[in-house]
């Protein structure tokens, strides 16, 4: 469960950052360009922040997929469709399409958290 909400964070903080980033960029304002790109830089650093959370619960080689494929999609989704209505052609479906069927078979691939037992406490330790 703690690997959701650390991917959930990721998530919303770097598809936030990109949005506040490409505010920044097409702002002509100086005092609008600043603001954006602080605040754009501010919700990368949290991103990075639950990036680490989620390197603290996941193998690096499930954590990096999973985490970059979905902004990805996320970025594509809410930032380019719905917040710039940029277009959307067939050969980015078909990208968005293949990222999600990569996370999904990384996913299924994730190997399962165990909890520790008894008998790992004592491991590498010889009997008295």
């Amino acid at each position: 469960m703690k690997n959701a909400g650390f991917l959930c964070c990721y998530l919303v903080f770097v598809t936030s950052a990109n949005i506040l980033l490409k505010l920044s960029a097409d702002a002509h304002d100086t005092w609008l360009f600043l603001t954006t790109l602080t605040a754009g830089n501010l919700a990368g650093f949290v991103g990075v922040l639950a990036y680490t959370g989620l390197l603290r619960t996941l193998p690096l080689h499930v954590a990096f997929p999973l985490s970059r494929g979905l902004v990805v999609i996320s970025v594509q989704l809410v930032a380019a469709l719905i917040v710039f209505h940029e277009s959307f052609r067939f050969t980015e479906a078909a990208g968005a399409a293949l990222v999600t069927a990569g996370i999904i078979l990384v996913g299924v691939s994730a190997p399962k958290h165990r909890e520790p037992t008894k008998n790992d406490a004592g491991h590498g330790e010889s009997a008295a």
